[in-house]
């Protein structure tokens, strides 16, 4: 691998913008049906929370899809969140790199850095590349 290497690692894949999409029809399906069919108030708060809570989740994978973004060279890596905020580290500020289970047998890659930035290798393209690099770098390990 060479030194001008760059590996960008981004959201920009169909799982989080289905999720995104999927969760805010859902919520907006479920809680016009509870709302015109609800007769009491009861119904009728908890369609509205429900609401609330679907597009939340729609939300925060519709910003994944369009913002999360990791950059790494030899050098340094770039994290960008869901909310747009980019901020650069160095490898030297780098304390731990692990895997942790995501659950399904999908796994994350856990940077500890003064925050935590988490690749999560099956929503974000170029995955297995950072992977590469990270292990390059000699993070973790075997697999």
């Amino acid at each position: 691998m060479n030194d001008e290497k760059e590996v960008v690692c981004s959201g920009k894949t169909t799982a989080p913008f289905i999720m995104g999409v999927m969760f805010w029809i859902i919520g907006i399906g479920v809680t016009f049906l509870l709302l015109i069919l609800g007769t009491s108030q009861g119904v009728k708060g908890a369609g509205i929370i429900f609401f609330i809570l679907c597009g939340m989740e729609g939300s925060y994978f519709l910003l994944f899809w369009r913002n999360k973004r990791i950059t790494m060279t030899r050098d340094d890596i770039t994290y960008r969140s869901i909310w747009g905020k980019e901020k650069k580290y160095s490898w030297e500020d780098v304390r731990s790199v692990r895997y942790k289970s995501a659950g399904r047998g999908a796994y994350r890659i856990l940077i500890q850095t003064d925050r935590k930035i988490c690749i999560e290798t099956g929503m974000m393209e170029n995955s297995e590349e950072a992977e590469k690099l990270i292990k390059g770098k000699g993070y973790l390990g075997l697999h």
